[in-house]
């Protein structure tokens, strides 16, 4: 399997990326968890336009990097994995908690910091979101995220195949996290401990900052609930709450020449509400969950 892996690496990600959204937009028709909004056509225009862009310019600066990343570590021998017989299973999972950690770390820091969270507000202000939400990111997003990602694979020293089935994982999960899809109740609720579901993500792309800054695993939700960060809404309101942000709510906003200025224009994210339900003074930003529901 190793060798089939190595052998077939980037049309396994190719594959795996046409798939998921094919998977994603064949679901969300069949079972759509919230009602399409009216300017949809419009909508996966841009945000598939911003797809193909994305793929283009930094496909090579992100899951195929990654395992180009680990293929000259192996070769070199550099690496902390290198060092270790784990198998193919137990190198797939120290792969995964350390590459989840790294992602829910720099998502928390995207948050955090302004000139960051510029170029990361790009992707949360759709104001709907489904599969074509994915990929809704500014390149320069991307590029920032690679550099602080390649070394940390080149110290981990991932093997080859334990680095494709991740990004297998991560690509079909990030897919389908945002596909507008409807999970059953029963099943959500215990899936959610387990995998990144789409209402555990949808929550983090809710309007109201106190679950923006919630909820920011990528594939496994663990780090989000062993840290706190974890918060749910009950399985009623996902379908009528708010996305995106309270700014940029003009569809003119997501016309693909408008986000890609996004980053650059003269705002400031103001949060809807202080922890005390006032309004914020200009500028300021409320302090991650406070008054959300802990999952």
């Amino acid at each position: 399997m190793e060798a089939f892996l190595e052998a077939h690496e980037s049309t396994i990600l190719v594959s795996t990326l046409i798939g998921a959204l094919l998977v994603g937009v064949i679901w969300e028709a069949l079972a759509p968890r919230r009602p399409e909004s009216g300017n949809l056509v419009n909508r996966w225009v841009n945000n598939l336009s911003l797809t193909v862009l994305n793929h283009l310019v930094v496909y090579w600066t992100g899951a195929a990097l990654a395992v180009m990343t680990a293929w000259w570590a192996q070769s070199e021998g550099y690496g902390l994995l290198q060092h270790f017989d784990l198998g193919l299973s137990g190198a797939f999972l120290v792969t995964l908690l350390v590459m989840e950690f790294l992602a829910y770390v720099l998502h928390q820091v995207v948050h955090r910091v302004p000139i960051l969270w510029r170029l990361h507000a790009m992707h949360h202000s759709d104001v709907e979101v489904d599969f074509t939400t994915t990929y809704r990111h500014h390149p320069l997003e991307n590029v920032v995220m690679v550099a602080v990602g390649a070394p940390v694979v080149v110290l981990l020293g991932a093997p080859v195949a334990a680095m494709v089935l991740y990004q297998f994982l991560r690509v079909s999960v990030n897919v389908l996290s945002h596909s507008n899809i409807r999970v059953p109740e029963n099943i959500e609720r215990w899936l959610r401990y387990l995998v990144v579901t789409p209402d555990f993500h949808h929550l983090h792309h809710c309007s109201d900052r106190r679950f923006t800054d919630s909820n920011y695993s990528a594939t496994v939700p663990w780090f989000d609930h062993l840290f706190g960060t974890a918060t749910r809404k009950p399985y009623s309101e996902y379908a009528t709450m708010e996305l995106g942000l309270e700014r940029f709510r003009d569809p003119v906003d997501s016309r693909i020449d408008q986000v890609l200025l996004m980053p650059f224009r003269g705002w400031r994210y103001v949060s809807p509400t202080s922890v005390d339900g006032s309004t914020p003074a200009a500028g300021a930003r409320s302090p991650g969950n406070h008054g959300s529901e802990p999952a």
